[in-house]
């Protein structure tokens, strides 16, 4: 980069082209100095409907610096904010982030999953009619065994709290990669509902279908039939997340869009769910969360918090190594990473 002051106007949403700018200009370590986002009201100034911003980046030119003050203006004087990038982590709320930060880390006795991936929603997710009969996104009564059916949470039914919904998914797979030819005999009526709509399950376009049993979904595995869960929509700026356990005796199972914990028991989904909603948890979630990105909430956020820090630090260490059948290790010990 040559020496000076680099100035962006974004005529999108500031909180998701700057910040990306800002992500490819730190990760690669480039020499720029403390950055500035104003926001501009781009209706005054340019007559158009849209969300902008100016954003400035010192080139070579003062200290290096992995920071960016927001500004609510381009008239303020003072930032409202900073955001930043630490640990290999774009930040929302350095504050936030600074103040948290001893919670980071990957602990695999709670991994966040998302839900199935079957890129055919028409003809794989159903609704159950008033009469209880079941109905595609094509609007024909479907008949099909229950072997097969799971019932079903959308990401938005997730985000507006739902426990229980009208709707029910084909799941023709435990795991990814597992024969399907034994639903000819094991739901025959299955088979033929899943062989009349062929053309278009066969002709799903991502690769990841390519070479694999006909009807294959993605994102199942023990983990999709756990009884209870605690699930998060990827797609809403502020994380609402909801304990979901069987409905009708079966486990719910959501859309790819939804994030959630498999639990055991619902004594287990409780205690999930009260560390996910606690100070601690929130706060420092929402310090990596840029909300008006496509999916402010993603998998690769969520995993980057250990549970078991956060319990430590809500002085639930034993009630943790509880459910995980682990010796709970001391505060100190912990934050050390012995």
């Amino acid at each position: 980069m040559a020496q000076g002051a680099a100035r962006l106007d974004c005529h999108v949403d500031e909180d998701r082209r700057g910040p990306e700018i800002l992500r490819q200009t730190w990760k690669p370590g480039e020499p720029v100095g403390r950055a500035a986002i104003f926001a501009v009201d781009a209706m005054h100034h340019f007559g158009a409907a849209v969300d902008a911003c100016l954003l400035v980046l010192p080139v070579k030119l003062g200290q290096p610096s992995r920071s960016c003050d927001v500004f609510d203006s381009l008239e303020d004087l003072e930032p409202t904010g900073t955001v930043g990038y630490r640990d290999g982590v774009l930040i929302s709320d350095m504050d936030a982030f600074m103040a948290r930060r001893h919670l980071l880390g990957f602990n695999s006795d709670y991994v966040w999953r998302s839900g199935i991936k079957h890129d055919c929603a028409r003809i794989i997710d159903l609704t159950r009619s008033r009469n209880g009969g079941l109905v595609n996104g094509f609007g024909e009564t479907v008949d099909v065994e229950e072997t097969y059916l799971f019932p079903m949470l959308k990401s938005s039914d997730v985000a507006k709290g739902k426990r229980c919904a009208n709707r029910m998914m084909i799941v023709p797979q435990q795991g990814i990669g597992e024969d399907t030819s034994h639903i000819q005999r094991d739901a025959p009526r299955t088979w033929a509902y899943l062989c009349a709509h062929g053309e278009q399950l066969d002709g799903r376009r991502s690769v990841i279908y390519r070479g694999k049993p006909r009807f294959s979904v993605f994102g199942v595995g023990d983990y999709t039939f756990a009884p209870c869960k605690v699930a998060v929509s990827g797609f809403y700026q502020i994380p609402h997340f909801v304990k979901v356990g069987p409905t009708g005796g079966k486990p719910v199972v959501f859309d790819d869009t939804v994030y959630f914990l498999p639990c055991r028991s619902q004594d287990e989904a409780n205690f999930i769910y009260s560390l996910v909603q606690s100070t601690p948890y929130s706060q420092l979630l929402h310090s990596m969360i840029f909300a008006a990105e496509k999916r402010p909430v993603t998998a690769e956020i969520l995993r980057r918090i250990s549970l078991e820090r956060v319990a430590h630090e809500l002085g639930l260490g034993d009630r943790y190594a509880a459910f995980t059948g682990k010796k709970s290790v001391p505060q100190m010990e912990l934050a050390l990473g012995l």
